[in-house]
């Protein structure tokens, strides 16, 4: 197998000198405008070689046709190496502001004995994006034994026409894996929404005609990505309505998600405020009635047991108008939507303030502030004294 190797390092030696004396040129010898030039590239770090002989060989298969601005896309790079006195390749992409690069530190695969591929994901973010330059070295104990290029092509960057709703996300598929509402305050609602896609721009989504919304958490294993999405919105709305592109179908698509207000504090969503739910009103004026009936009682016939109830439900019900600790918050204290470090801040606090603790999730204590709303903050930055 070195035989051949070497065989081959030969024949492409011949071919380089033919190619000087004014012949046919090598089949890998490109104009640079073309977007596929290879050739090795000069370093401090690079071994110099006399007579040498050409032995990586870089490529990338077509790129699509059409992009669409903020579309993710595959790269999928294609090496030859014809020699083995190297231990790694290391892959470089010129910084652009048109085309990003979403796993540059992508692993090559051995495809056969000196056949290697790399599939890399890109996002166009502007019409006139190209294919970045990329830069493909063998290296060996950190130093450059060679290297080869592909130079920037551009890209068919098309812009959509989108309509009042459009999320911003383009995909080859898209769906809502789970969604719930509960009341952010006496006026909002708050839907967390758990999108999953597959090359989906999830990191641009967002949701028209609501009060507020962000991503509270993104994470991506390319091509597929997830995104919880919360959005604060007026209680009068009856659904959630969204649209993304499908890049398959060439069409919109459109979403509506049904506002169906949830009572219980379900997984990390902020919960009803005790105070508010209308069946701790009607469970308070009930108490209140019957402890009215028993002292009456009590006044008429003078029973000392109408009058032990009547006390017992009076200083019940005082107790369930504050079943909670009060504690005092920090200066500077961040007050979250949900209890996750990447979660929307949405208030924080300028000076020491008193609020009441509802709960509490590992190290985050749910609270009420004077305001009404319900947020969320870390239990160092409560005020021990």
């Amino acid at each position: 197998m070195g035989y051949l190797r070497h065989l081959v390092g030969i024949l492409f030696f011949i071919t380089g000198a033919v190619a000087q004396e004014g012949l046919e040129p090598s089949m890998y010898d490109q104009n640079p405008n073309a977007g596929e030039v290879r050739t090795l590239a000069a370093t401090s770090d690079t071994i110099p070689l006399q007579g040498f002989a050409k032995s990586l060989f870089l490529s990338h298969d077509p790129p699509p046709e059409r992009v669409y601005r903020n579309q993710i896309f595959a790269f999928t790079l294609k090496a030859i190496v014809a020699r083995d006195d190297y231990k790694e390749l290391e892959t470089e992409f010129s910084h652009s502001d048109s085309v990003v690069v979403l796993n540059p530190q992508s692993p090559w695969v051995r495809e056969s004995e000196n056949v290697f591929r790399n599939t890399f994901y890109l996002k166009a973010n502007r019409q006139n994006a190209q294919l970045p330059r990329t830069t493909l070295s063998l290296l060996d104990e950190g130093i450059t034994i060679e290297t080869d290029i592909l130079f920037p092509k551009a890209l068919n960057v098309v812009i959509l026409n989108h309509n009042a709703l459009f999320s911003g996300v383009v995909a080859e598929s898209l769906h809502v894996k789970r969604f719930k509402t509960s009341r952010f305050d006496a006026q909002h609602l708050i839907m967390v929404i758990e999108l999953e896609g597959l090359l989906a721009n999830l990191e641009d989504f967002s949701l028209q005609g609501i009060s507020k919304g962000g991503a509270d958490s993104f994470s991506e294993n390319y091509p597929e990505s997830k995104v919880f999405y919360f959005a604060i919105f007026e209680e009068h709305k009856n659904t959630i309505d969204f649209t993304y592109f499908d890049a398959q179908s060439n069409r919109f698509e459109r979403v509506t998600l049904p506002v169906v207000l949830d009572e219980g504090d379900v997984s990390t969503q902020i919960g009803l405020n005790p105070k508010e739910s209308p069946f701790q009103i009607y469970k308070n004026a009930s108490i209140l009635i019957i402890a009215a009936l028993f002292l009456l009682l009590y006044a008429f016939r003078r029973k000392i047991i109408y009058l032990i109830l009547g006390l017992l439900l009076c200083g019940y019900y005082a107790y369930s108008q504050s079943p909670f600790s009060h504690i005092t918050l920090k200066a500077d204290t961040r007050v979250r939507i949900i209890p996750t470090e990447k979660s929307t801040i949405f208030f924080t606090t300028d000076a020491p303030l008193q609020v009441e603790q509802l709960g509490k999730r590992e190290e985050y204590l749910k609270i009420l502030l004077p305001t009404g709303k319900i947020g969320w903050v870390k239990e160092e930055h409560v005020r021990k004294d």
